[in-house]
């Protein structure tokens, strides 16, 4: 069974009616309540890095240029950057599908990336 959470204008909802016969906390309630949904109106700014941005463009481009998959540790030290970096920016590039995650052989092997349309190197291997 799911419990359902009280919101902050649910709470002043209720004080607003527990609190019915004082004025004055009746209109500082409606007043929270009033603020709450304006900021809930309100679209949400969000900020972009544009550093992250071009960073995975730059990923995005050099594997362009591979001919064959390659692996987030060799992507890494290409670009001179952790793998948790490396692979943050790919894991990005794979969820926008712009590219395509292949799976080793084996458990032990490491995932290779190449762009979407890449799938050209699993024709060429035969």
């Amino acid at each position: 069974m799911t419990e359902n959470k009280t919101t902050q204008k649910d709470l002043y909802a209720r004080i607003a009616v527990v609190m019915a016969d004082d004025p004055e906390v009746v209109e500082f309630c409606q007043k929270k309540i009033d603020q709450i949904e304006r900021n809930a109106a309100r679209p949400r700014k969000t900020k972009v890095n544009q550093e992250v941005v071009d960073f995975r463009e730059s990923v995005f481009n050099a594997l362009a240029e591979k001919d064959a998959p390659v692996t987030n540790k060799e992507m890494a030290a290409e670009f001179g950057v952790s793998a948790q970096k490396m692979s943050a920016a790919l894991r990005y590039l794979v969820k926008e599908g712009r590219v395509t995650r292949f799976e080793g052989e084996k458990k032990s092997d490491p995932a290779t990336f190449a762009v979407a349309d890449g799938d050209i190197f699993e024709d060429d291997a035969e």
